[in-house]
């Protein structure tokens, strides 16, 4: 059965000691988005690290769309800094902040729509990790005449 629910509100996370982000639930929209992000990575020039740079550009993409407010996030003074694409920008070019945004909010979301698929393969690609449903042959058959 496909269980309907109405649509999740803005939560908070605690991102780091003293540093929370509300953020607003992944919708479609949002991933779709992110795809299209990471396709630009991948029809890149340069090819080396290509996984790496998708994370990123994934991670980067649904935060940019993602966060609506903050505490505990200042300026080089001090001061309160404002929610925009250049702040959120500088907020991920810290390690332990992107580290969380993505374990905490992005990496969450992913799983939720592994989840949906039962008969998915596992994340590698292959087959490998699923049970083995044959019993093996006891000998080997001839081969067919030609």
């Amino acid at each position: 059965m496909l269980k309907l629910t109405p649509a999740a509100e803005p939560y908070w996370i605690d991102l780091l000691p003293g540093v929370r982000i509300k953020v607003r639930p992944i919708t479609i929209a949002s991933m779709l988005v992110a795809r299209d992000a990471v396709s630009k990575v991948f029809r890149g020039e340069d090819q080396e690290d290509v996984g790496v740079r998708a994370n990123i550009a994934l991670v980067r993409e649904i935060a940019q769309r993602g966060i609506l407010e903050w505490e505990g996030v200042g300026d080089a003074d001090g001061n309160p800094a404002s929610v925009n694409r250049e702040t959120i920008g500088a907020l991920l070019d810290h390690w332990p902040a992107y580290d969380e945004i993505d374990v905490r909010y992005v990496a969450p979301a992913l799983e939720r729509g592994e989840e949906k698929n039962g008969s998915s393969s596992s994340p590698a690609g292959t087959t490998e990790a699923a049970p083995a449903t044959a019993t093996p042959a006891e000998s080997s058959a001839q081969s067919a005449h030609t």
